[in-house]
């Protein structure tokens, strides 16, 4: 499964979720108080909420949250798959 998906066209880079993904959100987020995450993300809680929700988050979003909650959810394969993708597109 592709993790991190990019469609040309003016689409931002996205995250595919995983259950997984979505389990760690919750338990990570039981830890903090997530008026203040929200608050210092810039979003509204139930943003956050709709976004765990979806099916797939944008890339720097997702970044953003794992880093607030000290969450490690995509791997260097995944990256590396990414950026290889791009780089065989602009060339």
């Amino acid at each position: 499964m592709t993790r991190i998906i990019y469609e040309f066209g003016g689409n931002a880079p996205a995250v595919v979720l995983t259950q997984s993904d979505r389990d760690a959100f919750k338990a990570a987020l039981k830890s903090v108080n997530v008026g203040e995450l929200t608050k210092n993300l810039g979003i509204q809680r139930t943003y956050l909420y709709a976004l765990l929700k979806a099916d797939q988050i944008e890339l720097l979003r997702f970044g953003q949250l794992c880093k607030a909650l000290n969450l490690q959810l995509i791997s260097n394969s995944d990256i590396n798959v990414f950026l290889t993708s791009v780089k065989r597109r602009l060339e």
